[in-house]
């Protein structure tokens, strides 16, 4: 097993978090439920539950995707 410093746990929680937030931002600009942001993605629904309840850490691929979504919604997103 790998030993995390807590301040890398810290900041991967704080990261999640932000995550979590722009996720469920998304949906409520383009008044989606959790479905139509799965369906989007290509993903399952039970992905975006995990990356909205308890921020699951989405694949590269989805990261770009999710990207892209929030730009076009405006939400600001840090490179």
């Amino acid at each position: 097993m790998i030993k995390v410093s807590p301040c890398l746990h810290y900041l991967v929680e704080v990261i999640m978090k932000g995550l979590k937030e722009k996720v469920k931002e998304l949906r409520r600009r383009k008044e989606w439920v959790q479905e139509d942001l799965a369906r989007e993605m290509g993903v399952s629904l039970s992905t975006v539950q995990r990356w909205e309840n308890r921020g699951g850490n989405p694949t590269r691929l989805a990261r770009r995707e999710l990207k892209k979504l929030f730009i076009e919604a405006g939400i600001e997103v840090d490179d």
